[in-house]
């Protein structure tokens, strides 16, 4: 049994996990914390909690430092501004050396012992021309990133389709798969206008409410299909699927909307 605590160290970060130690942390108390490539400052999700852990020798849980104290925090805002500084830096050293490549942030160490540069192409590059150069002007080890499409969006931000913060700006940590199916199984149309985001792949929120309409599909009746009603038989002519309704016809053609809880579906006809 092992005490962890959750730690964010920036918005829309994965969260990483960390031994508390002896530290009475509470949510939002800032900290700084031995991540994988050096030490971070992080903001507290939860309190501490004892858990199972399962520990490895390769990978030992990170340990919290201590409270972030004014000093660190001030600190904070002077490696955001050397962030800057070094994002400018590294596009225009990227456009004198010729390099394919788009430039999507700069991003420091707390200790700023180390520079990681994320960066867009279309493919491979050969960036060491741009490390060598970057070394010897910001005197620190530089680290380059290559990310995809959906990653650059991310890092980017900017505004959906929904006229809101782009969901992998303002709240996910990770990305997941996304099909066409599931614009399908929404029945939406199958446009790359339509369905696009602004990575210019398919967007993330195809996927959260496609459970939902995958179930409401399997339980609504086909476009066709004889239906027990309170009003007697009928035939199905449209499918609601958000307030889970479908509209029949009757033989002397009324037609009426019932919920799908009220109909009765009779076995299929094997003659």
């Amino acid at each position: 049994m092992s005490k962890i605590v959750a730690i964010r160290i920036r918005s829309a970060d994965p969260i990483i996990y960390a031994d508390p130690r002896d530290f009475d942390l509470r949510p939002r108390k800032y900290v700084v914390v031995q991540a994988e490539k050096g030490p971070e400052l992080g903001q507290v999700l939860r309190n501490p909690q004892d858990v199972i852990w399962a520990q490895s020798q390769d990978k030992p849980l990170p340990l919290v430092l201590r409270i972030a104290t004014s000093s660190d925090l001030g600190n904070l805002q002077r490696n955001q501004e050397m962030e800057r500084d070094a994002f400018v830096l590294a596009r225009s050293k990227t456009r004198d050396l010729g390099l394919p490549m788009k430039i999507v942030e700069a991003r420091y160490t707390f200790d700023r012992t180390r520079l990681t540069v994320s960066f867009g192409a279309e493919g491979r590059v050969d960036f060491r021309p741009l490390i060598r150069e970057l070394g010897v002007s910001l005197r620190c080890r530089v680290e380059l990133r290559q990310v995809g499409d959906r990653d650059v969006a991310k890092i980017t931000g900017g505004i959906g389709r929904c006229g809101r913060t782009l969901c992998c700006v303002s709240w996910m940590n990770k990305f997941e798969a996304v099909s066409i199916r599931m614009a399908k199984e929404q029945a939406l149309p199958i446009s790359a206008d339509g369905l696009a985001g602004a990575c210019g792949r398919l967007r993330c929120c195809l996927r959260f409410e496609y459970e939902q309409y995958r179930q409401v599909n399997k339980a609504m009746p086909r476009i066709g299909e004889e239906v027990g009603t309170p009003e007697g038989r009928a035939k199905v002519i449209v499918g609601h699927r958000l307030k889970e309704t479908v509209s029949v016809q009757y033989a002397d053609d009324r037609v009426f909307e019932w919920p799908m809880a009220r109909l009765e579906r009779f076995p299929p006809d094997r003659n």
